[in-house]
């Protein structure tokens, strides 16, 4: 079942995405920015705390008291949003760390810490702050930012009584700290869910206010129109739809009072003449219906008869060596008693195909009827007569009502006694617990033609089988060859008759069957 949204789930849908991808979009960049601007603030913090450890570190270098240098670094380190800190001498060896475990260790020009100043073909004296900064997550996947600042040689440095540095070092050495982001991190994420949870509430106040501007502006004008249309085909041409608003819908609606009203009139015009019309469309359409329904079922059956009339002649020589090898073995007294059952139903099942394949040959057959001048009542009650003592007609009550003045009928009394003979028999399935079976013959007036109504009170037929059941090979039993009414409707139109079927399910089934009169037949046989 297809689902139907209505024109405010719509809008409200529609809206809702286009708002939620900006806000998405929005998103991103608020916070790629907040991000940006909070990493610049902390590279100034980590920038004045560098040059306050650097001045702090020329004063104890010029008082050569190193011990109070490396105390307030391990003050400094203690720091929540400090993860380390170290001064690196210009030989890359760790004179302090905040970790106490790699004082003393050399670190390689190609650290983080050092690269910035050894790089490859690096003539520059001074290294830019943006420079000597670096993102990057630990071991135990936590974002942290570190910060490099070189010490500068000094000219005290170079000229103090107490110091021994050379005046072509420029840099002394570098001053790593390592910065933690972790309240950066849960910053934006707070500022993320401030911002989902505004969206969100953006978004259902502008849901509501579409919903209830929608429905009193536009659905409920739609919904007068709709309702208006419902009462115009249902047959209401004073419907009118009451104009509310000077805009583009009470225009439509305007439009829709006078298409209302030129549809009245022009439905009192055409009823005038449609009466009679309309009676002789319906019985011209009803004669084309049949008339395609037979053409169609008359070439499906010439296509189908020589198809069918190859495939039996081909199947019944072989079929018929095997039935006669299979009589011959089971006559033979050398043959083993437990395999006789098999074979006497390996014989059993070849008289089966046989049968099938001389129906097959019947449906083919186009023989010319050899028409003379019976009576349909007396041909009938022979059938009856043939048929009544049957098992499957034990339960079954046969009512007959014949015209006593209807004339004799001029057709070949053979294929007309085998057609109704499938008839009675596919009526007495249909009522496998018994029933009744009706009969009813009659000379419609002004007619050329006997009618004979063949009726049961069986299961019936449904409307989509009750289209294809005089097409070959179409049956409903299960061991049927669904050819018994293709053949009984070949030999109908062989005859110069027609046949037709009426049927309800759980009611029963009637088939009509008009034939000619022997008047007619006589000067079609001429």
């Amino acid at each position: 079942m297809r689902l139907r949204l209505s024109l405010i789930v719509k809008l409200t849908l529609a809206t809702s995405l286009i708002l939620v991808g900006f806000m998405g979009l929005l998103d991103y960049i608020n916070l790629k920015n907040f991000r940006k601007a909070t990493i610049e603030y902390a590279i100034s913090n980590a920038d004045q705390l560098t040059e306050i450890i650097n001045q702090s570190a020329y004063d104890a270098m010029m008082k050569n008291d190193k011990a109070s240098l490396y105390q307030m670094a391990d003050r400094i380190a203690q720091s929540r949003s400090i993860e380390h800190i170290s001064i690196i001498d210009r030989g890359g060896k760790v004179a302090y760390s905040s970790h106490k475990s790699e004082i003393g260790t050399v670190i390689d020009q190609k650290n983080a810490a050092c690269i910035f100043c050894h790089q490859p073909n690096n003539t520059r004296l001074f290294s830019p702050t943006n420079n000597s900064s670096r993102l990057y997550r630990t071991a135990n996947g936590m974002e942290v930012l570190g910060y490099t600042k070189a010490i500068y040689n000094q000219p005290e440095c170079s000229t103090g009584p107490c110091h021994f540095h050379s005046r072509e070092h420029h840099i002394l050495g570098v001053l790593d700290i390592t910065l933690s982001l972790e309240n950066l991190r849960q910053q934006s994420h707070e500022y993320r869910m401030q911002f989902i949870v505004m969206t969100f509430l953006l978004l259902l106040f502008i849901g509501v206010l579409i919903t209830f501007l929608t429905q009193r502006l536009v659905d409920r004008p739609v919904q007068r129109l709709v309702q208006h249309t419902a009462k115009v085909s249902a047959g209401d041409m004073d419907a009118r739809i009451p104009v509310t608003s000077d805009d583009e819908l009470g225009d439509l609606s305007e439009a829709v009072n006078d298409m209302t009203e030129s549809l009245a009139k022009a439905n009192e015009e055409l009823k005038e003449w449609a009466g009679n019309l309309e009676h002789k469309v319906e019985e011209r359409s009803q004669e084309i219906k049949r008339m395609q329904a037979q053409l169609h079922r008359s070439e499906k059956l010439a296509s189908l008869g020589n198809l069918v009339a190859g495939i039996a002649h081909e199947i019944n020589n072989p079929l018929s060596g095997i039935l006669l090898y299979a009589s011959i073995v089971d006559n033979d007294k050398r043959l083993d008693p437990t395999l006789k059952p098999d074979l006497e139903r390996i014989i059993a099942e070849c008289r089966r195909c046989a049968e099938i394949v001389k129906q097959l040959l019947e449906f083919s057959r186009e023989a010319l009827p050899h028409k003379e001048a019976i009576s349909l009542n007396t041909l009938l009650d022979k059938v009856v007569g043939l048929l009544q003592h049957q098992p499957s007609f034990r339960n079954i009550a046969i009512k007959r009502s014949y015209d006593p003045d209807l004339g004799e009928v001029f057709v070949d009394s053979n294929q007309m006694q085998q057609v109704f003979v499938n008839l009675f028999i596919n009526a007495s399935h249909a009522m496998p617990k018994g029933g009744v079976i009706s009969i009813v013959t009659s000379q419609p007036t002004g007619g050329d033609y006997a009618r004979v109504e063949i009726g049961d009170t069986g299961c019936g037929i449904s409307e989509e089988d009750l289209q294809r059941i005089f097409d070959p090979f179409f049956t409903t039993k299960a061991e049927g060859t669904g050819l018994g009414l293709s053949i009984s409707y070949g030999f109908v139109e062989n005859n110069a008759g027609q046949i037709e079927v009426t049927s309800k399910v759980g009611v029963g089934t009637t088939f009509i069957i008009l034939l000619p009169l022997q008047e007619g037949g006589g000067e079609e046989q001429a």
